[in-house]
């Protein structure tokens, strides 16, 4: 099914505001969307190493299994989950109007999808559904925190419907055929001067085809972690600031790093702000990133500063991180409000 198949074209209403003088009307489209989400819906499947631990070097970062094994291991939890799906989630749990392009299988995992989102408050009109093929899906494997992701992608390509309004799009991990979305982006961002929020996938750093570096030129925020942002510009061993200064060049207007337990990043061109993890324990890391994201692009939404995005960050993130999988801990507008109040010295600094 497409699109166009699945919804008639937005039609321009008129609304009476009661808080405007008698007779004064106002145009609005009902499909004006806060944030429309780009990336592939998976099925995630949560799997704890903690019967295999010693087949895993920690101090070194490695899981070694010998082929043809039978490796025991627990079964946490199976969740609708990727980045599209996920920072969808959490902007609507802050108040803002979502939506999902994305490209599913005919199977279950797109009916659990579906009703998911919906559930959610997120609309699904731009999820298209393909027979003969599976959807995207992944095993998340776990020990003491950190993980390890196991993917497969979706490989139709994406392309952006014609008669969609948004104020943002966000951007996130897919497999092949991205190259002429990139393109359609490009042209879409500067035709409707619509702002991008941009986390490149694996495949797309792997690559690093020159549609890659075009989208960077007219992206908003870019979102990466250090190995991520080292890799977009081909050295691994700058540091931080150096780093975010090379990635500035290549035209975003923010550059967002996120560096594991040791914080967060934020450069607008003038200013490099360092912001430490939120306080408190983690069960499993899956969503920190995406849930970080969203919470920022939540607080520049409602016209935060760059520091006070990354507070935001940092709360919604280290909330995720106490329960299995990415959504089940993201907070609303209030409850981050109410976190940060707490804990008044929880703030970025510009280093």
């Amino acid at each position: 099914m497409g699109w166009e198949q699945t919804r008639p074209k937005p039609k321009i209403k008129k609304k009476l505001d009661k808080q405007r003088p008698f007779g004064v009307v106002l145009l609005y489209c009902p499909y004006m969307y806060d944030m429309l989400t780009i990336g592939d819906i998976k099925l995630d499947v949560f799997i704890s190493l903690d019967r295999c631990s010693d087949k895993c070097d920690l101090q070194r970062n490695k899981v070694c299994f010998d082929f043809g094994e039978k490796i025991s291991v627990d079964l946490q939890d199976q969740q609708v989950a990727g980045s599209a799906p996920n920072v969808a989630v959490a902007l609507t749990r802050l108040g803002k109007k979502t939506a999902v392009l994305s490209n599913m299988g005919q199977d279950q995992t797109q009916k659990l999808a579906i009703e998911f989102l919906q559930k959610e408050g997120v609309e699904t009109t731009y999820i298209k559904t393909y027979k003969g093929i599976a959807s995207a899906y992944s095993a998340v494997l776990n020990l003491q925190g950190e993980k390890t992701i196991l993917t497969a992608y979706v490989l139709e390509s994406y392309h952006l419907p014609k008669q969609v309004k948004t104020k943002w799009f966000y951007l996130s991990e897919m497999g092949n055929g991205y190259e002429k979305l990139y393109k359609e982006l490009v042209r879409r961002i500067k035709r409707d001067k619509t702002h991008l929020g941009f986390n490149p996938g694996n495949q797309q750093i792997r690559e690093l085809k020159p549609e890659l570096y075009d989208l960077i030129k007219d992206t908003t925020v870019l979102f990466v972690n250090v190995e991520e942002g080292q890799r977009i510009i081909k050295n691994r061993r700058v540091g931080i600031k150096t780093l975010a200064e090379r990635l500035y060049k290549l035209g975003p207007e923010e550059v967002i790093i996120t560096d594991g337990r040791n914080g967060a990043y934020g450069y607008d061109g003038t200013n490099l702000y360092k912001i430490p993890i939120f306080p408190g324990p983690r069960i499993e890391a899956t969503g920190a990133g995406d849930s970080f994201a969203s919470a920022y692009l939540g607080a520049k939404m409602h016209g935060l500063s760059m520091a006070e995005g990354l507070r935001w960050g940092t709360v919604n993130s280290a909330e995720v991180v106490l329960h299995i999988g990415p959504t089940r801990g993201l907070l609303t507008h209030r409850q981050i409000e109410l976190r940060l109040k707490k804990n008044p010295k929880h703030q970025a600094q510009v280093i």
